[in-house]
């Protein structure tokens, strides 16, 4: 199994030797690793080139975002199998020995990913929690993919993933312009194709920083590409019989809803919290997350962060 790396980097000068020591300290190495720089601004290109492992090729293109840098990774990567690392998280040693793992376990399966952990500016650390899957190994297929998503963290992290590469190719790998839960329409599109291949055991490092979490916060509008694209995939799901897509799609609508209560747009909000109701299975917080919605938006911004306070 040969693994090409996908790293996209855009200003981590603070972070991007980090997570390039976690892939360096692998038991086993990727056979490449493909550092895409998105017009970075700081020194995060020089620190890379500075590094000068025999693995790295840097490729460097104007700041198109994060889905235009892991698309450029895919389209450079020499390998039948692609896997991503975000610049600013990190790997267990044991990551890519254990997607190795999975592939010699389920070899017909095309998408690969284990758990992981989140870490937080504060030392806490918090396991991800995941609900509903069947299998009682540390390995298995998640064949309820949707009913997972609906009831826990994302089984899927962008930085503890392995595809292979024809797999992404053929839903379009990642959606270009979206600046937010971009990456799961790349895993809805690939959940309704295929079937999950994991492990339990949490070797991903979602590196949890505040600045990230405000640049997120503060262009957040009531546009939802996801929420459409999700709507549009519904009647597929149905006919896929597909469990808890339903359920999947009203958790997002809820989540966008409570993203916009952050940033003070609370008539947006109830629409979207409205909008879920069709499909949640989450009645009672939704009916208390519509009152709040209610409230003058100091109070009700108040209450949600101290509900949704993350760390």
């Amino acid at each position: 199994m040969m693994i090409s790396l996908i790293i996209p980097l855009f200003n981590k000068e603070d972070t991007i030797l980090k997570t390039l020591e976690s892939v360096f300290d692998q038991i086993e190495c990727p056979d490449e690793i493909i550092v895409v720089d998105d017009g970075s601004e700081d020194a995060s290109r020089e620190l890379v080139l500075k590094v000068n492992h025999p693995l790295i090729k840097l490729v460097s293109q104007p700041n198109q975002g994060v889905s235009a840098a892991r698309n450029r990774g895919v389209q450079e990567a020499a390998f039948d199998w692609v896997t991503f690392l975000d610049a600013d998280d990190q790997w267990d040693k044991e990551f890519l020995k254990e997607i190795r793992h999975l592939h010699s376990l389920f070899p017909e399966q095309e998408v690969l990913a284990t758990s992981y952990k989140f870490f937080y500016p504060s030392g806490k650390t918090e396991l991800a929690v995941l609900n509903h899957v069947r299998f009682k190994e540390k390995q298995g297929v998640v064949e309820n993919y949707f009913e997972v998503a609906a009831s826990s963290h994302p089984p899927i992290n962008s930085s503890a993933i392995a595809i292979k590469k024809q797999a992404l190719l053929d839903v379009g790998g990642f959606p270009v312009g979206i600046k937010s839960g971009e990456d799961l329409i790349t895993w809805t599109r690939l959940m309704l194709r295929h079937q999950l291949a994991y492990s339990t055991r949490p070797l991903g490092k979602y590196i949890f920083h505040i600045a990230n979490e405000r640049a997120s916060s503060i262009r957040e509008t009531d546009n939802d590409p996801v929420g459409r694209e999700m709507l549009d995939l519904l009647p597929f799901a149905q006919r896929a019989g597909k469990v808890g897509y339903s359920l999947y799609l009203g958790r997002w609508l809820k989540s966008k809803g409570i993203l916009l209560l952050e940033v003070g747009k609370n008539k947006h909000a109830r629409k979207k919290f409205i909008q879920s109701y069709a499909y949640s299975g989450e009645r009672f917080k939704l009916t208390v997350l519509l009152g709040v919605s209610i409230l003058p938006v100091p109070i009700s911004k108040k209450l949600i962060s101290k509900i949704y306070q993350p760390g």
